[in-house]
């Protein structure tokens, strides 16, 4: 497939060039069909509602809905785990796609189905196909150097170096950031550690956090020299995310491992592809008090690549503000928090916390009681992540994204957002979907996107754009693209995917109107009110109770399909005790008997 067949209006983020509206029928079972697949995964029977789409298709096979409607039938089987069959229908879907037009502003579907193909590809174990996926969908859509990161971290991953070499050099930076999200930069970062060839990969993470855990206890530099990947040292709070660092805090991490009598707690936290080695008893400036090893599952093994903050100090919070303070104006709209109801999340608090967590130290002996205090309220109480205009990862497009965590209430440092299910905060058309990754992936986050209307403008169904990010997978996220979606629809659930530490939900809004190079949704706006809550720039660490009601499809109207009848009878009116027979038929009174049974075949749910 070349470049030159992409739709015009993906290339620009064009708001209305090459769309075909819908007419009213077909626009109702768009949405109706929206509705009843999404209602169909919810009861683990994403499959069955294949039949519907494809009828759909068959009766107007060139409609403008037919590519979604064979993205969703694809989705569909990768779900259930037919795998080979859902890689077929992502071929049908992208054939589909280069003979219509699109009729939602802005949207392309190719990249989403040959993004779930090459990742089922991998996951079958045809990595020569899926490297070629990913290679079709780079040269497809080079602005999105994602693509290409991947192919070249499978065939890392199955010995083709040179050929990762390759991959890795079309989309390196020329220099070295903190971004532990930027294809570019993981791609000039994986070209090192291959260079390097000295730091040494484990089959497995207990194997690795053996070793470790040995190291720290006993201090033992040399060896931790030889395990940790200076290529991805990363540093990041709890809750929140990683930013690259120096090796010039590695070797602080070394100087304050020697201040004091570091243990290591005996357990490994996480899930999949990304583990935490806890340990405590620091005293350093930089590392204090909890402190743990991030250890991730690189293409050839385990590797040491990051140290997590439970505690970060003074020193942190000047280092991670961004250098330019980003402004605009607020959401022109209301949000509902993108979790179900009366449950509660902070919205960043890290500052906040560092603070408290100070209050605790000092009130020994009795730091333990004030900590239970703290967690009394609904959020509960512990590490949090970032709010506005916090680098490395919520500044420039993104500094009004906010980092969201609860804690369990009364159990202090308990974090409970693991599983939670993320709501839609809007009602909306689904933009982006991204769900073939494992749990605790580093490379890469599944991720929903939705766009919403401008209320100003209500035919402008593309100008803002929401973001939910680090979904559990794979294949656990409920929508597809080019649905239509109603606020409280599940998204997925909270996890650990990406660039994140432990798990939590990166939300954020943008706005087409701001633009921002490289971003084509526009920089990101307040996320304010939200349930009611207000979200301003001061108000970091404010609890958030939500009151989006999960949408089942409850609501829907019911109404008969077919009806049956059989048995009536019509008779004259008895007469009543003295009174006179009538003297005409025309003062005869009737009335109708109805007997038998009567048969109603209902649709819709509720």
């Amino acid at each position: 497939m070349s470049q030159d067949n992409q739709h015009s209006s993906s290339q620009s983020g064009d708001t209305g060039k090459d769309v075909e509206s819908l007419d009213a029928k077909s626009e109702t079972a768009w949405r109706d069909l929206s509705s009843q697949v999404i209602e169909g995964r919810a009861q683990k029977t994403a499959g069955k509602s294949n039949d519907l789409l494809l009828e759909q298709t068959k009766q107007n096979p060139e409609a403008p809905t037919v590519p979604v409607f064979r993205l969703w039938m694809a989705d569909n089987l990768a779900m259930d785990g037919n795998h080979t069959e859902a890689i077929k229908h992502y071929d049908d879907c992208i054939d589909a796609c280069q003979s219509s037009r699109p009729f939602i502003r802005g949207q392309d579907f190719i990249p989403g189905a040959m993004t779930h193909k090459a990742q089922l590809l991998s996951q079958v174990g045809d990595f020569s196909s899926a490297i070629s996926t990913f290679g079709d969908l780079y040269n497809y859509q080079s602005a999105d150097k994602m693509p290409a990161l991947q192919a070249g971290m499978i065939a890392e991953q199955t010995g083709q170096e040179d050929l990762a070499y390759e991959w890795y050099s079309r989309i390196t930076t020329s220099s070295a950031s903190a971004h532990t999200d930027d294809a570019g930069e993981l791609a000039r970062r994986n070209t090192e550690r291959l260079k390097d060839g000295k730091v040494p990969y484990y089959e497995s993470a207990t194997e690795l956090a053996e070793t470790l855990t040995y190291a720290i206890e006993r201090q033992d530099i040399p060896m931790l020299n030889k395990l940790v990947c200076r290529s991805h040292f990363a540093i990041g709070p709890v809750g929140g995310h990683t930013g690259f660092e120096s090796l010039e805090m590695y070797g602080k991490f070394l100087e304050e491992l020697s201040m004091g009598a570091v243990k290591v707690k005996r357990a490994l936290l996480g899930s999949g592809g990304k583990r935490y080695i806890p340990t405590m008893n620091w005293k350093g400036s930089c590392f204090s008090e909890d402190v743990s090893l991030m250890i991730t599952k690189q293409p050839k093994g385990w590797q040491w690549t990051g140290i997590v903050l439970h505690t970060p100090t003074e020193f942190w919070l000047e280092r991670w503000k961004p250098a330019v303070l980003q402004t605009n104006d607020p959401l022109p709209f209301r949000l509902k928090a993108p979790w179900p109801k009366d449950q509660c999340f902070t919205a960043g608090g890290l500052w906040q916390y560092v603070a408290e967590q100070a209050i605790v130290l000092a009130s020994w002996p009795f730091g333990a009681l004030v900590a239970a205090g703290m967690a009394t309220g609904c959020c509960g109480w512990g590490p949090r992540g970032y709010y506005y205009n916090s680098a490395p990862t919520h500044d420039e497009e993104d500094a009004f994204a906010i980092d969201f965590t609860r804690y369990r209430k009364y159990v202090p440092y308990d974090n409970e957002s693991g599983g939670t299910p993320v709501l839609a905060a809007h009602d909306g058309i689904v933009s982006k979907v991204r769900a073939g990754v494992g749990t605790g992936n580093s490379s890469m986050d599944n991720r929903v996107e939705v766009h919403h209307a401008d209320p100003a403008n209500p035919s402008d169904t593309t100008r803002f754009t929401s973001k939910y990010l680090h979904l559990e997978g794979p294949w656990k996220i409920p929508v597809s693209e080019g649905m239509a979606i109603r606020v409280g629809t599940r998204l997925g659930l909270m996890d650990d995917t990406g660039n994140s530490v432990l798990d939590h939900l990166h939300f954020s809004i943008h706005d087409r109107n701001l633009p921002y190079a490289g971003a084509p949704e526009g920089k990101s706006v307040r996320p304010t009110p939200m349930s009611g809550v207000t979200l301003g720039d001061d108000d970091s660490n404010k609890c958030v109770k939500s009151d989006n009601i999960e949408y089942t499809g409850t609501n829907q109207m019911i109404y008969p399909t077919g009806f049956a009848g059989q048995n009536w009878l019509i008779v004259p009116v008895g007469l009543a005790v003295n009174e006179r027979p009538p003297t005409s038929i025309a003062d005869q009174k009737w009335m109708m008997v109805l007997s038998g049974v009567a048969l109603l075949n209902f649709k819709g749910t509720g």
